[in-house]
């Protein structure tokens, strides 16, 4: 009779593990940030606050990005 070895998960596996039930609710709050800064982007007519709303903007697009790479290594494809 053989035995069965069990598989040690990997530092990656039990990071994705962990971090994994976060990973869906930081999407859509990253969503909706993106969102409430395009409203304040179209709302806003001072020059200094329009462009501070650009850099907002672009910060939120690269967190997005990182998130949706994690979502893919973690084998996600349809979380909203």
């Amino acid at each position: 009779m053989a035995l069965a070895l069990k598989k040690r998960p990997t530092p990656e596996e039990l990071e994705l593990a962990r971090y994994l039930p976060n990973l869906e609710q930081e999407l859509r709050e990253c969503l909706a940030d993106m969102e409430h800064n395009q409203m304040l982007f179209d709302l806003e007519v001072e020059p200094e606050l329009i462009e501070q709303r650009i850099y907002e903007r672009e910060a939120l697009q690269c967190r997005y990005r990182y998130l949706m790479r994690r979502a893919r290594a973690a084998g996600l494809r349809a979380i909203l």
